[in-house]
C-alpha cells in the first residue's frame, strides 16, 4: 500500500496557514518535504514525526514552526 502524500493545500488547511506559508516552510526546511516538479508534498508519516517532535528540522534557534 502506498504512503498517504500531502499537498501544499491540503498542508495549508490542516495548519490554518497559507498555501506559501507551507512552501516556505518546506524551502527552509522547517517541514519535511520534497519537491515533484514545482510542487511540495510532505509524506504522513514525516508529517507525524514532525508533530511528535521525532524529526530534527532546520529552524533558526529560538524559532517555533507554529
Amino acid at each position: 500500500m502506498r504512503e498517504k502524500i500531502y499537498s501544499t493545500r491540503e498542508l495549508a488547511k490542516f495548519f490554518a496557514v497559507s498555501e506559501k506559508t507551507i512552501w516556505e516552510w518546506c524551502k527552509k526546511g522547517r517541514l519535511p518535504g520534497f519537491k515533484i516538479g514545482k510542487e511540495w508534498k510532505v509524506r504522513v508519516s514525516d508529517l507525524n514525526r514532525l508533530i511528535t517532535g521525532k524529526v530534527q528540522t532546520k529552524k533558526q534557534k529560538g524559532e517555533t514552526l507554529f
